[in-house]
């Protein structure tokens, strides 16, 4: 933006003498066309300050936390990827607007930030009463948290699961100290307990078991990465499941924050209707996540 400087007029009194603008006429139509002058000149710098000051908070980035974990949020060769770090990107670019995202180690260090307004929108939280005080949550979710089971691809035509009884007479794997839901454990299945997490897709491929709940998304990532995932498929109706949110902080000073929520939804959901969203999800994970029409993580 091209500076613009404030000038003031040189009046000349009646005598003919000249006036500069620290030396004031006492009296008369030079008197008051000199105050009009000062009075024009401060409200043009009044003016043109609030213009500059607009134009740099406007121009400030949307500052974006997260916490680190793949396959949704991380740093590879000093580069951010992960699935809502490209769903971010492309929200972004249709809403016209810049960003800056940092990882944070800490979940509860960057809802302090939200807090204290440093920061303006946090990556994938869970909806809670009390974080709701100082946290946005828009109404849609493109992510879930879903534990799935795992079943191999062979025998995807024969088991099937609406309830646990479904399940009846197949060997289930879990993982000792894991937490399950106790009417899962509490179902009558046949339980073999494994030390170890990573251990249960291996024990699934070799016909130790026949059947194991796993984090379907972070399952899904690995075993592309492992170059098992068509040996694999997961059962349609998940173990259990809950939405995660980017969120946006109250205490925000970002300029659009009252309309950003608003917008982001619609664009969540062009993303949706025009298979964005789901081009990302096989992108890391080789397919879509159980039968759930939203991605999940």
């Amino acid at each position: 933006m091209p500076k613009l400087k404030a000038l003031c007029p040189i009046t000349t009194q009646a005598t003919g003498a000249m006036t500069t603008p620290d030396q004031q006429p006492t009296s008369g139509r030079n008197r008051l066309a000199w105050l009009s002058s000062r009075v024009l000149a401060g409200f043009a710098g009044f003016v043109l300050a609030l213009a500059l000051q607009a134009a740099t908070v406007s121009a400030r980035d949307l500052v974006v936390l997260a916490t680190p974990e793949e396959p949704y949020k991380f740093v590879e060769n000093g580069v951010s990827k992960g699935i809502d770090v490209e769903v971010l990107d492309e929200v972004m670019r249709r809403l016209g607007l810049s960003y800056s995202l940092a990882f944070v180690d800490s979940g509860t260090r960057i809802q302090q930030e939200a807090r204290a307004g440093r920061a303006d929108m946090l990556l994938l939280f869970s909806k809670k009463q009390d974080r709701m005080e100082y946290l946005v949550y828009p109404q849609e979710s493109y992510i879930d948290i879903s534990w799935s089971f795992f079943i191999r691809a062979e025998d995807a035509g024969s088991i099937h699961f609406e309830n646990y009884n479904d399940l009846k007479g197949l060997q289930i794997g879990i993982t000792q100290d894991f937490s399950y839901t106790p009417e899962f454990l509490s179902s009558g299945l046949n339980f073999q307990t494994i030390a170890s997490n990573k251990l249960q897709i291996g024990m699934l491929l070799a016909k130790r078991v026949d059947a194991v709940p796993m984090n379907t998304i972070s399952t899904l990532y690995e075993e592309k990465k492992a170059g098992r995932l068509t040996q694999l498929a997961t059962l349609p109706l998940p173990l259990i499941t809950k939405p995660y949110y980017n969120v946006f902080a109250k205490a925000s000073t970002f300029p659009e924050i009252e309309t950003l929520p608003e917008r982001y939804e619609a664009t969540i959901r062009e993303m949706q209707t025009d298979g964005t969203l789901d081009a990302i999800l096989v992108k890391y994970l080789g397919r879509r996540p159980g039968g759930d029409h939203r991605g999940g993580s």
